[in-house]
């Protein structure tokens, strides 16, 4: 398609989190000769990490308040996007999509709705997973094992589901720093080998049962720093002190980018059975960390059983539990699955691919209004 294209990005937050960082990996890669991008935040006034750094890219950012009057709140998104006659309303989170779709449809250009998670989040999603298929042109996911269950079960839409797999940055402290920080923070023994594992402490993140496996594992010296906050954090905290696991279980709380410290640690174990394509797994490969979690098909997207990480049965605790023994009596394991993990990742989701595929994705439709 000939000249320069705007698109606009409806997004519902622009929070520290893993979309929103995507989100302004997109915006400050993306070919300004032959996009001309435009932002909506439907989350004003919570001061939103990513808003400054979008302003600062030089794009146009538009903040809608938060209203209980969704056809208000439309009206607003189209008053603001109508004098940059965009081509293109890609809705970024999926709670917003439909906004992008009816914006779309009202000043007549391509729409695109986005969704980062799981096939089971989409089935919670209610009405908002199938309305973002219906009221859009196209559906954008960060998963293959998504795309996949989304094709199976919207035969009628398959062609107009895509893929564009995250980024993962090789940005991290190099890991002397890094674990002299931490030892030093948190009162680690930096003589021991670490376990890491982190995230939102949420119930469907199951650190309980990564606790439970801890527990198991006593006769080995070792730290296991969980990285994070959450509504679950009392809870856990209650069980490790009933598992007597006080003395070498660290609860750190959140740390800003706290992924640049990665290279601080031996091993990162991962206990969700949910997930759409999980950036910490991503970011713990990048780091030359080996990975252990479940043998599910999104890790499996990320990870090579027995080469760039170890897989268990899904809920095999006692598995898991021989698969993080296994590594901390074995450093040079470590290392080797390490290494192979960090080459793997950044070759197959560096940034030029993201930006990549991302290109490919809005030419497609933007070509599409267009025959």
């Amino acid at each position: 398609m000939p000249g320069q294209s705007c698109i606009a990005v409806i997004a519902g937050q622009l929070v520290v989190g893993g979309a929103e960082r995507q989100l302004y990996l997109w915006l400050s890669n993306l070919d300004r000769s032959r996009f001309s991008p435009v932002v909506v935040t439907l989350h004003p006034g919570h001061e939103d990490y990513w808003e400054q750094k979008i302003e600062e890219l030089g794009i146009p950012l538009y903040r809608v308040q938060e209203s209980p009057n969704s056809f208000g709140r439309l009206m607003k998104i189209i008053n603001f996007l109508k004098p940059h006659h965009p081509n293109l309303i890609h809705g970024w989170h999926l709670f917003v999509s439909p906004y992008a779709g009816m914006a779309a449809s009202w000043l007549k250009c391509v729409s695109l709705s986005g969704f980062r998670g799981s096939t089971k989040v989409f089935r919670e999603s209610r009405f908002f997973g199938p309305l973002s298929l219906r009221l859009t042109d196209a559906m954008l996911v960060n998963s293959n094992t998504t795309a996949n269950d989304l094709k199976k079960r919207f035969p009628t839409r398959a062609n107009r589901i895509f893929v564009a797999q995250n980024a993962v940055l090789d940005e991290y402290e190099g890991r002397f720093m890094a674990r002299e920080q931490l030892a030093k923070r948190f009162g680690l023994d930096p003589d021991l080998p670490w376990i890491c594992s982190m995230g939102r402490m949420d119930p469907d993140k199951r650190f309980d049962l990564l606790l439970e496996v801890i527990s198991r594992l006593q006769d080995i010296p070792f730290e296991f720093i969980l990285v994070g906050d959450g509504p679950e954090r009392q809870g856990l905290e209650a069980l490790s002190t009933s598992l007597e696991l006080t003395k070498n279980v660290i609860f750190t709380g959140e740390i800003p980018n706290a992924a640049r410290l990665l290279k601080g640690m031996d091993i990162f174990a991962f206990a969700s059975f949910d997930e759409g394509l999980p950036n910490v797994i991503m970011e713990a490969q990048a780091a030359g960390l080996p990975i252990v979690t479940w043998k599910l098909p999104f890790f499996e997207e990320l990870i090579t059983n027995g080469q760039t990480g170890l897989l268990v049965k899904p809920g095999d605790v006692d598995a898991m539990t021989d698969a993080l023994r296994k590594l901390l009596k074995d450093p040079l394991l470590r290392q080797s699955i390490g290494t192979l993990a960090r080459a793997s990742v950044l070759a197959s989701f560096g940034l030029d691919k993201y930006i990549q595929k991302m290109t490919a994705v809005y030419e497609s439709l933007l070509n599409s209004r267009h025959r």
